[in-house]
C-alpha cells in the first residue's frame, strides 16, 4: 500500500510536541510492516541551519495557484528508516519556530496546496493521512483529485483547530464559498480547517480509545466539535493508541544514560543515573529520598497547578521534584517554586537530560486535564519509572492504578479530584519508602509499548474505507 503521511512536523527535522514523534515512529513501523510510506512536511529555517545536506537533494519544483497569488515552491527530499521524507520549501516557513504566527493560516494552506499540487504530479498514493488542522483541508481538495485517493485524519490535540475567515476559502484555496454558507465547514461565524477535515476524510481517528469516547461525549468542549464528530462521523470515528519508538527510548541502549540497564539491574542502573543527574544539576548526589519528575508543556491543559500543590509536601516526605519545560505558564510556575528548596527547574527542553531524568526518577508526574495519548508515561514506565497520572484520554488507557492489583503500573486519579493529585503524591512517597514499588516497575518495564500493535491497527482502519 501506498501512504503519504502529511504533517506539520515530524522527529528528526522538526519537533514542537507529540506529532513530531507520532510521524517519525508510526513511518518507521510501516516500512517494518513493508508498506511503502512517504511523509511530506515544511521545510522550515531551522531545518536548512540543522540539517543542511536536503538542499543537495531535490525532488520537484512547481507552481500553483492562490486565487490571485503565484506560488512556486521546491521540494527537496531525504529516505531515512525507510521511509521516504518530502520537505516543501517556501519563504513562508523561514521562520524561528513552527507556529504562532498571526499569518499560520496563510502558510498552512499554502502547504496544503503545494502538497495538493504534489500528489497530482505523482499520483500514485492509495492512503493520504492527514494530522491536525495544519493538514485537514487536503481531503476535500482531494475530492477534485482526478484519481480516487483515500483520506485518513489523525485528531492529535483538538484544541488546536485553525479557525479562518469565509474568504479563506476562495483567497487560499480556490474552493466556493458554498461550503461555508452550507455550514459544512463553518462552526459559528468561522471557518474550521480542522471540521472541514473531520467533514471530508474517508475515516477519522485520534490517538487513543478513551480520548474519542471522550469526545463523542463532550458536546460542548473544543468548541462544540465532539458533537460535530457524533453527530456527523460518528461510525468513521475511532481511537487507536499511540506507540513508542522503543529503538529510541531504550534504558539498555540510549547512549544519554551514566549506566545502561534492564529489568535485570534496574536498582543499579537508576541508582546510577540518579546522582549522575543530581551531579549534572548541582545537586546532592547522596540524595536517598523519593525523586518525582516532569518533562511537560508548562501550560494549563497538562495540569501545572496541580504540580504546583505539591510543592509544600515535598519537605514533609524528604522527597525531590525536577521539571523540565517551557510554555506561557513557565513564569508563574518559577515564581511559585522559589520559596521550595527541593523544587529544581529547567526552563527549556533539553533532550539529553530528558533521558537522563526518566532514567533518574522514581515518579513521573503527569496530571493533565486532557490528554489524547501521550508517550511520556510509555517512556517513564519503560525505564522504571511509575507514572503519576489523571485518568483521562490516552493515560487511561495505559496506566493501571497500584489499587486495582495485578497488572498495576502506576498511580491514577479522578480528573475531577481536586486534590487527587497530592493523595497520588503521597500514595506513591509511602510505597516508596515501604520498598514496595518492584511488583509495579516489574509490570511496567516488561510492557510492549512498540509500534507493531498500533501500526496494524491503522493499516486495518485503511482497508475498512470502501474502495469502490
Amino acid at each position: 500500500m501506498k501512504i503519504l503521511l502529511v504533517t506539520g512536523e515530524s522527529l528528526p527535522y522538526a519537533k514542537s510536541g507529540g506529532l513530531g514523534d507520532f510521524i517519525y515512529s508510526y513511518g518507521k513501523a510501516l516500512a517494518k510492516e513493508g508498506e511503502d510510506c512517504s511523509v511530506i512536511m515544511p521545510f522550515y529555517g531551522v531545518m536548512r541551519r540543522k540539517f543542511p545536506q536536503l538542499l543537495e537533494n531535490v525532488f520537484d519544483q512547481y507552481d500553483f495557484k492562490m486565487s490571485w497569488r503565484d506560488i512556486n515552491v521546491t521540494v527537496f527530499q531525504e529516505e531515512r528508516d525507510g521511509v521516504k521524507f518530502y520537505f516543501v520549501c517556501h519563504d513562508v516557513f523561514e521562520r524561528d519556530n513552527l507556529y504562532g504566527y498571526g499569518d499560520d493560516n496563510y502558510r498552512f494552506a499554502l502547504f496544503m496546496m503545494a502538497v495538493h499540487t504534489f500528489i497530482t504530479r505523482h499520483n500514485d498514493y492509495e492512503i493520504v493521512h492527514c494530522n491536525d488542522w495544519q493538514t485537514a483541508v487536503l481531503p476535500l481538495l482531494l475530492n477534485y483529485n482526478s484519481k480516487s485517493i483515500k483520506t485518513v485524519l489523525t485528531i492529535h490535540n483538538p484544541a488546536y483547530q485553525g479557525w479562518g475567515g469565509r474568504n479563506d476559502l476562495s483567497d487560499f484555496f480556490n474552493l466556493s464559498l458554498g461550503y461555508y454558507d452550507s455550514g459544512f465547514v463553518r462552526m459559528g461565524d468561522c471557518f474550521n480547517y480542522l471540521k472541514t477535515g473531520i467533514m471530508s476524510a474517508d475515516k477519522i481517528n485520534t490517538v487513543s480509545r478513551t480520548h474519542a469516547r471522550e469526545l463523542l461525549n463532550d458536546h460542548s468542549g473544543f468548541g462544540g466539535m465532539g458533537a460535530i464528530i457524533d453527530w456527523c462521523r460518528h461510525y468513521d470515528f475511532s481511537g487507536i493508541v499511540n506507540g513508542l519508538d522503543i529503538d529510541v527510548w531504550d534504558p539498555k541502549t540510549d547512549k544519554q544514560l551514566a549506566m545502561n540497564y534492564t529489568y535485570e539491574n534496574y536498582v543499579e542502573g537508576k541508582k546510577a543515573n540518579k546522582r549522575a543527574l543530581l551531579e549534572k544539576l548541582g545537586l546532592d548526589p547522596d540524595f536517598q529520598g523519593p525523586l518525582f519528575s516532569a518533562i511537560t508543556r508548562l501550560s494549563a491543559q497538562k495540569g501545572v497547578e496541580r504540580i504546583m500543590d505539591i510543592f509544600p509536601h515535598l519537605e514533609e516526605k524528604n522527597a525531590r521534584l525536577i521539571v523540565i519545560g517551557t510554555g506561557e505558564m513557565e513564569e508563574q510556575f518559577l515564581y511559585k517554586s522559589l520559596p521550595f528548596k527541593n523544587v529544581y527547574f529547567v526552563k527549556r527542553y533539553d533532550e539529553e537530560l530528558a533521558h537522563l531524568l526518566y532514567a533518574a526518577s522514581d515518579f513521573f508526574l503527569m496530571p493533565s486535564y486532557f490528554e489524547p495519548c501521550g508517550t511520556s508515561q510509555l517512556i517513564s514506565m519503560r525505564y522504571g519509572t511509575l507514572p503519576i497520572v489523571s485518568d483521562v484520554g490516552g493515560l487511561n488507557d495505559t496506566v493501571r492504578d497500584v489499587s486495582l492489583g495485578e497488572g498495576a503500573n502506576g498511580f491514577t486519579f479522578y480528573n475531577t479530584d481536586y486534590f487527587g493529585c497530592v493523595n497520588a503524591y503521597y500514595r506513591a512517597c509511602d510505597l516508596y519508602w515501604a520498598k514496595k514499588m518492584q511488583p509495579l516497575i516489574d509490570v511496567g518495564m516488561h510492557g510492549d509499548y512498540s509500534w507493531a500493535k498500533s501500526a496494524k491497527e491503522y493499516l486495518a482502519l485503511y482497508r475498512s474505507i470502501d474502495w469502490k
